[in-house]
C-alpha cells in the first residue's frame, strides 16, 4: 500500500466445610471446665490454630474443585506495548488532508498517543515546509521511519542530510512493495531490479545515520521465497499484513504453507518472513482494515474496527512483533476506507479505541523488570485471549478478549459474539479494583469493583476488556 513517489463480584459465603465448624455452648463449658486458666488459654490457642489450618485446606480444596488452580504469570512492561504502536502517514500527498490540514494532523497524532510514524523519504531541499513538520514531530517525541524509494539520485550522504535537517529519523526502510508493477519500475521485473539496486544505498544510509534498517516489503507472499536470503541487509524484516475483513486471529482462508498455517493468518505471514530473512526480528509496517459506514464485501463497519484494530495490535505484540504500524492515520483518495480518521477529519471509533488502549497502558519512564502475578481464569472458551502487563507503580493490567469474528465480511452481516462469564481469582495480596471495556464506539467504559476483592466474575466478549489489579491493603 501507499508510498507511490513523488506524489503526494467478590465471591461471598465461605465453603460449606467452614460454615459447619462451630461448637454449641454446652460443649464449650464441659470441655473448658476441666482446665486451669493457663491451660485453658493454651487449649484456645491450639483450637484457633487448628481452625486456621482447616480453613486454609478447605479453601484450597474448594478452589481446586472449581478448577481455579492459580498460575504464576510473568507480566510484560505495559509501556513496551504502547511503544510498539505506530501509524502510517503520507505527509507529502498534496491532494490530501495530510498536506491541506497539517495542524489538525499534528494534533490528532498527539491525541492518538503514537510515538512512531512511517512516511516516505524525499530530499526536499533547504527551507521546505516538510522539514518544519518533521521538526514539530521530533519536538513532540514522535519519530519517523523513512521509506526510501528507488532513485539513482539518492545516496547515503543525502539521507544523512535529511536526517540532520528533519531531526526525527529513527529508521530507514527499503523500497515499498517493489514486486508490484509500477511501484518501483514499469514492470514487476524492472521494479524488483530497482529494489535490489537500492538495498546497498539504504544499508549504507542506516550505518551512516546510525539507525536501524528495515528490509523491503512485498505485496505477494511468493516473493519472500524468491528473493534469497536478505538477512545481512536488514536489522528488522518487514511484513504487510491485511486480513481482508476477517478478525485478526483468523486461521486464514487460503492454501497452507509448509508448516500448515493457512494463507492470510498472522502465523502464515511470520513463516514468510522466515523465508527471506531467517531469525531476523519482524516489524509489521502496514496492517489495517477498510472501514465504511455501509461496508462492501471484505470490508468492515466502523464498530467492528473498534474491536479488530486494538486486537490486531495486541496479537502482533504477543507474537513478538516489535512494532506494528496501522495503515493509516487519515483516509485519503488513494486508499478509500483505510484510515483511523475519515475524509472529513472526523475520528472513527477505531481511532478512539486505539487512543483509549494507549492512554490506559501508557507508562513512560526508565526500563524496569516486571514481576509475576498468581491468578486463575475459569469459564472461558478456547477463544479467550489474555495478556498481563505491569506498570512501574506495581499495578497489573490484565487484557482479555474473545478472538472471534463479529462480522460476516462476505454477506455483510453482524455476527454478535456472546459474552462469556469468566471468573478471575487473584492470589496473594492483590485485588481487582477497576474493569474497563472498549465499546464499539471506541470509548472506554470503566466500572469500579466495590469493595475491591481478590475475585470477580467478568463478562468478556470480542471487545477488549482491561482489568486493573493493585496491591491490597
Amino acid at each position: 500500500m501507499g508510498f507511490l513517489f513523488p506524489q503526494k463480584a467478590a465471591a461471598t459465603g465461605a465453603p460449606a466445610c467452614v460454615r459447619n465448624l462451630s461448637l454449641n455452648g454446652s460443649s464449650k463449658r464441659s470441655i473448658f471446665s476441666r482446665f486451669s486458666l493457663p491451660s485453658l488459654q493454651k487449649v484456645i490457642r491450639l483450637l484457633y490454630l487448628a481452625v486456621a489450618v482447616v480453613l486454609v485446606v478447605c479453601l484450597s480444596l474448594s478452589y481446586q474443585a472449581k478448577g481455579q488452580t492459580a498460575t504464576l504469570v510473568q507480566a510484560r512492561q505495559a509501556d513496551l506495548f504502547v511503544d510498539s504502536v505506530g501509524a502510517v502517514t503520507h505527509l507529502t500527498y498534496l491532494n490530501t488532508n495530510y498536506y491541506r490540514d497539517w495542524p489538525t494532523v499534528f494534533y490528532d497524532l498527539q491525541r492518538l498517543g503514537v510515538r512512531h510514524i512511517r512516511d516516505g523519504y524525499q530530499n526536499w531541499g533547504a527551507g521546505s515546509p516538510f522539514f518544519s513538520e518533521h521538526r514539530q514531530l521530533a519536538s513532540a517525541s514522535i519519530k519517523t521511519t523513512y521509506v526510501i524509494p528507488y532513485s539513482p539520485a539518492t545516496t547515503a550522504a543525502s539521507v544523512e542530510g535529511v536526517a540532520q535537517e528533519a531531526g526525527d529519523m529513527e529508521a530507514v526502510e527499503d523500497p515499498n512493495e517493489c514486486d508490484v508493477a509500477g511501484y518501483c519500475g514499469t514492470t514487476a521485473a524492472q521494479s524488483m531490479a530497482h529494489m535490489f539496486s537500492t538495498l546497498p544505498t539504504v544499508n549504507a544510509a542506516g550505518k551512516r545515520v546510525n539507525v536501524p534498517v528495515i528490509g523491503p516489503s512485498f505485496a505477494n507472499y511468493t516473493t519472500y521465497s524468491q528473493v534469497g536470503n536478505l538477512a545481512s541487509k536488514m536489522t528488522s524484516n518487514n511484513l504487510h499484513v491485511y486480513f481482508g475483513g476477517r478478525n485478526p486471529g483468523s486461521n486464514g482462508w487460503g492454501v497452507p504453507d509448509a508448516k500448515g498455517n493457512n494463507y492470510g493468518s498472522l502465523a502464515f505471514w511470520l513463516d514468510m518472513a522466515n523465508e527471506d530473512a531467517p531469525g531476523v526480528p519482524v516489524m509489521i509496517t502496514e496492517t489495517g482494515y477498510m472501514m465504511f459506514p455501509q461496508p462492501r464485501p471484505y470490508t468492515i463497519p466502523y464498530g467492528t474496527g473498534a474491536s479488530y484494530i486494538p486486537r490486531t495490535l495486541l496479537l502482533a505484540y504477543t507474537h513478538g512483533i516489535k512494532r506494528t504500524y496501522l495503515y493509516e492515520l487519515l483516509e485519503e483518495p488513494s486508499a478509500p476506507g483505510y484510515g483511523l480518521i475519515d475524509g472529513n477529519m472526523v475520528p472513527k471509533p477505531a481511532f478512539h479505541a486505539v487512543e483509549c488502549l494507549i492512554n490506559t497502558l501508557s507508562d513512560e519512564g526508565p526500563s524496569f523488570t516486571p514481576g509475576k502475578l498468581a491468578y486463575s481464569l475459569t469459564g472461558g472458551s478456547p477463544a479467550l485471549k489474555q495478556v498481563l502487563f505491569q506498570k512501574r507503580d506495581g499495578s497489573f493490567w490484565l487484557v482479555l478478549w474473545l478472538e472471534e469474528s463479529s462480522y460476516d465480511e462476505v454477506n455483510l452481516k453482524e455476527t454478535p459474539v456472546t459474552a462469556e462469564k469468566v471468573n478471575l481469582q487473584v492470589k496473594g495480596n492483590h485485588v481487582v479494583s477497576n474493569i474497563g471495556t472498549i465499546e464499539n464506539n471506541g470509548e472506554m467504559n470503566w466500572t469500579s469493583t466495590n469493595p475491591a476483592g481478590p475475585s470477580d466474575t467478568i463478562p468478556v466478549s470480542d471487545a477488549v476488556t482491561i482489568v486493573k489489579i493493585v496491591p491490597g491493603n
